[in-house]
């Protein structure tokens, strides 16, 4: 059990909006920083990102509260 571990950049390619997402796949949140409220008048959410979730149910992330994080720093 990590409470952070590095994952390779991304990548962002703009394509029109899909009607559904596909299956076993977790919308993971994108925060600039680890106080997911933000602070000081900046928000902290940036993006949901679509991540495949392995051969585990994408519940499974969402219970856990996995997020991805651009900085450590408050």
């Amino acid at each position: 059990m990590q409470m952070v571990c590095p994952i390779p950049a991304i990548n962002f390619k703009p394509v029109e909006n899909r009607k559904k997402m596909a299956k076993n796949m977790y919308l993971c949140p994108c925060y600039y920083f680890p106080v997911r409220s933000g602070g000081a008048g900046r928000a902290s959410f940036v993006i949901a990102v679509e991540l495949k979730s392995g051969n585990v149910n994408p519940d499974h992330w969402i219970k856990r509260g996995a997020a991805l994080l651009m900085s450590l720093d408050s």
